[in-house]
Order: structure tokens, then C-alpha cells, then sequence
């Protein structure tokens, strides 16, 4: 039988030994790390004992460096898999693939060929996380069109945008800024928007959201023409207002004042898919 053929089935093999660990292995209902810690370990003895029995050239080497390869494979591969099939099987594929290539790389053969294919996966291992930032990016930006989310975040001077939080899409989509100088003072601003015609601003703060069941301390009022706010009992301040057709909440805990949530309503302006995906 051909070296890679037998290392293809050898891939499968431990692929479908991933599979039927993750699905079948006995464990308590509240101790997900067992069977998922043993699944992972699993290549490591299977690729030494199928390299040597399928008499792989070089078979020690092979065996050896085979789960590492997998996991290369699996984080070039990440992007992509959000593709696949909903289904434990697609944890196949890494060792479907990373088997056969780890035997390539070290059967006897054209040197050249073999470092431009490790060069390419390398280059594929930097790009990736680039590729799923713009996956997640492209997504968001789809998932507020749909929603009728206008397009539109605050520049707030002296912050940077940390976060982008897509969880309470289709309503709202949530930003966190973090000024640039300072981590730890309490200065974070977090922002929603929904759409303009999902309620005005004074109702808005009458009926917060994210509904954290905080109760209100303040009652609702107005500190601007047509700007909003109230104070929450975990000394929360959000502020609402229009921007557009959007409708703006800027809010931050003790150590941000009105004054300050006021001056970052007029930055709000467009925002990028670009931005998004460095935040995501």
C-alpha cells in the first residue's frame, strides 16, 4: 500500500478517535474538561503507535511530530470550520490532513518542495487570525445592516475602542472604550446603539438596557436638548440621545461624570469593518 494512502488512514483513524472521546467518553455532566483534555491527548500515543506500525519512513519523527502539526492545521484551519457542518466530525480534519503532510515532510524526496510547503502553512498560521478578525468583522457589520443598526460609534479622544460586543444583536450592538494612559481607573466608557425608531431617548432611559436589574436612584431627566439620563443603584450613568436615525447610549461608572458622557456625544461618526475587526 502507498506511504500516503496508509498515512491517510492512520489520520482517520485518529480523527475518529477524537471524535468517539469527545462524543462517548463517560464523565460527569458538570466535568466537561476530562473528556475534551483526553481527546486532546489521544494523538500523541496513536500517531507513535500507527507511525510504527504502518512502517511510516522516519516513524519515530513522525509519530512524535504529528499532534503538533494537527494543532498548526487546526488554527490555519479555525477560520473556516465556522463554515463546516455543525458536527464533532469536522474535529476530523486537522488529523486527516496534519497525518499525511507530517509523513510527507519526512519520507525521503525533493528537499526544496518540502520547505516551501512548511513556508506556506507558516505564512497561513500568521494570516489566520487576520482572516477571522475580517470573518467576525464582516459579519457584525452584516448582522447590524440586517438589524437596521446604524453604522455609527463615538472617536472619544484619549480612548482607544477595546471591544465590540455583538450579543444583544439584533436590538443593540455594545462598544467598550478604555482610555489610553490608564487601565485600572475606572474610566471605561461603554456604548450601545439601536435603531432610531426603537424608542426615544427619554423613554429610552426610563426603560434601560442591557436590563441588568439594576433599579434606578435617580429619576430620568433631561441635561440637554433632547439628551437623557439617569444613574443606576451600582453607580452607573448612561446618557441617551439621537445621532441620526441612530439612537445613542453612553454610559460609564463613578469615575465618569455627565459632563464628560455629554462632550463624547458629538463624536459619534461612521465606523469600519476595519475598526471592528481590530476590536473583535
Amino acid at each position: 500500500m502507498p506511504m500516503l494512502l496508509k498515512a491517510v488512514l492512520a489520520g482517520a483513524a485518529i480523527g475518529a478517535s477524537q471524535v468517539l472521546i469527545l462524543v462517548f467518553w463517560p464523565h460527569d455532566p458538570d466535568d466537561e474538561f476530562t473528556g475534551v483534555a483526553v481527546m486532546m491527548f489521544a494523538p500523541f500515543p496513536l500517531a507513535f503507535l500507527l507511525s510504527w506500525a504502518a512502517r511510516m519512513p522516519r516513524w519515530p519523527i513522525v509519530g512524535l511530530s504529528t499532534p503538533f502539526v494537527m494543532l498548526v492545521f487546526a488554527m490555519v484551519m479555525g477560520p473556516g470550520m465556522q463554515w463546516l457542518p455543525d458536527s464533532p466530525v469536522s474535529l476530523a480534519i486537522p488529523a486527516v490532513i496534519g497525518f499525511p503532510f507530517t509523513a510527507w515532510l519526512c519520507a525521503p524526496g525533493n528537499r526544496m518542495a518540502r520547505i516551501a510547503a512548511v513556508g506556506t502553512v507558516l505564512l497561513a498560521l500568521c494570516a489566520a487570525p487576520l482572516v477571522s478578525k475580517a470573518i467576525q468583522a464582516a459579519e457584525v457589520i452584516g448582522d447590524m445592516k440586517s438589524s437596521g443598526i446604524p453604522l455609527v460609534a463615538p472617536a472619544i479622544p484619549n480612548y482607544r475602542l477595546d471591544s465590540v460586543d455583538p450579543t444583544w444583536l439584533p436590538e443593540m450592538i455594545g462598544f467598550t472604550y478604555h482610555p489610553t494612559d490608564d487601565h485600572g481607573s475606572g474610566r471605561w466608557v461603554e456604548v450601545y446603539v439601536r435603531p432610531g425608531g426603537a424608542a426615544s431617548p427619554e423613554a429610552a432611559c426610563a426603560d434601560p438596557m442591557p436590563d441588568w436589574s439594576w433599579k434606578t436612584v435617580t429619576p430620568c431627566r433631561q441635561i440637554a436638548p433632547g439628551v437623557w439620563t439617569t444613574r443606576l443603584e451600582n453607580g452607573y450613568t448612561p446618557v441617551y440621545a439621537r445621532h441620526g436615525d441612530a439612537l445613542v447610549q453612553v454610559g460609564g461608572y463613578d469615575a465618569i461624570t455627565e459632563d464628560f458622557l455629554l462632550s463624547v456625544l458629538p463624536t459619534f461618526r461612521p465606523i469600519t469593518a476595519v475598526e471592528i475587526a481590530a476590536a473583535s
